[in-house]
């Protein structure tokens, strides 16, 4: 290969990889990401193909610097006469751009933007988005009369199992002494570097008793609070890396602290794709994903569903946060992924239960 050919190659590398590292930046800053996939192998990739590209040329390189520094006479160039010299731009040139000026402006009054949305009268004159006005339109004592009116319902299942799937026991959770709960809050960080080492059953036993494990048996109460304690949160566990376990997707079937292997094989690659290549969430020995049986809440609740339903999926997240730092596993919480993904994984049918949030855990 002859060494311009080689320059040729460096440079079109060197195009890709910076083009990579700036669309990617641009949906980490999108998203609110910590970081994307291969985002910094890619800056690293551009920086050394930009040093090679360096020194290949670096004869040309040398020379135009001693030209430029070298403080010589320069020879007299002829001036070309005004008459001669070619417009900047025809008047074809100037038709297009004017055109396409014109154009773009006319698209952008024209293109609609963000719909402003009218609430009844007494609520508030307008909101531009959906969910300002779904906070405004399911405040408390607003829409009485309408939910009386509105058929929302009847109570469905406390409980989800799959009785086709392999019933996996867990360890009793209860016994661990770890950090106490003041260590474990002003310790709790989250964590996005895991090593390799796998995760004991025994201490997904625990993660899972203290996200939604039962601690009042009598009357079902769980870990976490729940309006009306009709605990619309689903939990799912996707092993990557747990004795005793092989990878897949499980389902945490809380009346019996059991898993469910929904189905078995490496979910990395999906879980990270779905998690728009946060590369942490393949890194991780599991990553739980919570989803919502939504109906649960809104036979009684109504309007603020939906309201109870994200507060007690923080609740469940706080407490895997709470649980994986007082054993001294590391956890990150991640509300950047693509929903479709992640229900399509699970089998979920969204209209009727679908994923809110996923958090990583595993060993420091």
């Amino acid at each position: 290969m002859l060494r311009k050919d080689l320059d040729y190659l460096v440079i079109a590398a060197m195009l890709l990889s910076g083009l990579y590292v700036t669309l990617s930046g641009l949906v980490a800053d999108l998203f609110g990401l910590y970081q994307f996939a291969f985002h910094c192998h890619a800056g690293y990739l551009c920086a050394g193909l930009a040093i090679i590209h360096l020194a290949l040329n670096w004869g040309r390189v040398a020379a135009y610097l001693s030209h430029r520094l070298r403080r010589t006479e320069r020879r007299e160039r002829p001036i070309p006469s005004p008459a001669k010299r070619a417009p900047l731009m025809g008047r074809r040139g100037f038709l297009v751009s004017a055109l396409a000026a014109a154009g773009g402006f006319a698209l952008g009054r024209l293109t609609p933007g963000r719909r402003v949305v009218k609430l009844p009268d007494g609520v508030s004159d307008e909101v531009i988005d959906v969910g300002a006005f779904y906070h405004q339109w399911s405040k408390s004592g607003y829409s009485g009369a309408l939910g009386a009116m509105l058929d929302w319902g009847g109570r469905p299942a406390q409980y989800k199992s799959y009785p086709d799937a392999e019933a996996v026991p867990l360890p009793d959770p209860r016994g661990y002494d770890g950090l106490s709960l003041e260590e474990a809050l002003e310790a709790r960080r989250s964590v996005r570097d895991y090593v390799a080492m796998p995760l004991s059953l025994e201490e997904l036993s625990r993660l899972l008793h203290a996200a939604q494990g039962i601690t009042e048996p009598r009357v079902g109460f769980r870990a976490a609070p729940s309006a009306g304690a009709l605990y619309p949160i689903e939990l799912y566990a996707v092993v990557n890396n747990v004795v005793g376990l092989e990878p897949g997707i499980y389902h945490y079937a809380v009346q019996a602290h059991g898993l469910e292997l929904l189905q078995q094989g490496d979910f990395r690659a999906v879980v990270t794709w779905a998690g728009l290549g946060q590369a942490f969430l393949g890194q991780a020995n599991v990553c739980f994903v919570l989803s919502a049986v939504f109906q649960r809440t809104r036979w009684r609740y109504h309007e603020r569903t939906y309201r109870y339903v994200m507060l007690e999926a923080g609740h469940v997240g706080q407490n895997l946060y709470l649980a994986a730092t007082a054993m001294g596993l590391g956890a990150c919480a991640v509300g950047a992924f693509l929903d479709d993904d992640l229900n399509d994984m699970l089998g979920l049918d969204d209209a009727a239960e679908a994923v809110l949030y996923v958090i990583s855990a595993g060993k420091v």
